[in-house]
């Protein structure tokens, strides 16, 4: 709890032309201006828990991602060796596969305000969240500004940068978002080794993966 409350809300700079993550979504989407991207996506109703996960673009990202050795894994784990590691000191086995988060205009990117702990996450964790586009007013996640205080704060971040909070101890989710524009991001979570243990029966909600080393979390341990 100690170390996610240090990190908590902190941003840090990287270099967007060694880890262009922007490029590589819009090659895999095949649209230039991703904050339009759902002008090609239809109607959706208002995402709740169970579908936040299951647009169209989620589907490609997922697919394409677990593909062998796929640009976005190449990039992702260079990311988490090269960049992540100089930021956190302790030793981490790191998320294998990110997650996505797509707000689509008058539409939520999380399906309910939460702690993860809801979610059967356990507190050895350490959470990133990355933006791609549009991390911006209310197309921004909402989370207290300490734990249990009830201010929900934006956490509007720019591309370029990466930024932690506490999703263990903090109520956070997202408001519908009213900026006309797409928001799309990654989040990612670490195992921190000196306080890591396996728990056989807590699983992802949405992938149904054991969060162990090897299943949810990479065998590489990364320090």
């Amino acid at each position: 709890m100690q170390i996610r409350k240090k990190y908590h809300l902190k941003k840090f700079n990287f270099n967007k032309e060694e880890f262009d993550f922007l490029r590589l979504f819009s090659q895999l989407f095949g649209v230039t201006d991703l904050e339009q991207i759902h002008e090609f996506m239809g109607h959706f109703d208002t995402f709740n828990r169970a579908n936040d996960q299951n647009t169209i673009l989620h589907k490609v990202f997922y697919s394409n991602y677990k593909s062998r050795n796929s640009s976005f894994s190449v990039l992702y784990e260079k990311f988490i060796r090269n960049f992540i590691s100089t930021i956190v000191p302790e030793s981490f086995y790191f998320q294998k596969v990110p997650t996505l988060r797509v707000g689509l205009p008058k539409n939520k990117f999380v399906g309910e305000f939460h702690k993860d702990t809801l979610y059967n996450h356990l507190p050895y964790e350490l959470n990133f969240n990355l933006p791609i586009v549009n991390y911006k007013n209310s197309a921004a996640l909402l989370t207290e500004d300490f734990p249990g205080s009830g201010n929900l704060i934006s956490a509007e971040i720019d591309y370029g940068q990466v930024m932690s909070f506490d999703h263990i101890d903090c109520t956070h989710g997202s408001n519908i978002n009213e900026t006309g524009k797409t928001m799309i991001s990654l989040d990612f979570r670490l195992a921190l080794k000196d306080f890591y243990y396996e728990d056989f029966a807590a699983k992802s909600v949405n992938m149904n993966s054991h969060f162990i080393i090897g299943h949810y979390f990479s065998d590489e341990l990364i320090n």
